[in-house]
């Protein structure tokens, strides 16, 4: 009987260690995810700055440009 009873409690101990393990295994795979999402958000964010820095140098490079030309126009006049 006493030998049933502690092999009732191994199984239950193993279960709960098992259990544990899985519990934080569910975790550090949802650190990692949500790791990986601030990583994917970072480098959006950074494509979006970059491309309107590019937009932002595209615009001054037209007007610079405008300016030129009208300044050329004067120029002749």
């Amino acid at each position: 009987m006493d030998r049933g009873r502690n092999k009732s409690e191994r199984e239950a101990d193993f279960q709960k260690q098992q259990d544990e393990r899985d519990a934080k295994a569910r975790e550090e795979q949802q650190d990692r995810e949500e790791e990986e999402r601030q990583e994917r958000k970072q480098i959006r964010q950074d494509e979006r700055e970059e491309r309107e820095q590019i937009r932002q140098e595209e615009r001054e490079d037209r007007k610079r440009e405008r300016e030129k030309a009208r300044g050329q126009e004067e120029s002749s006049q």
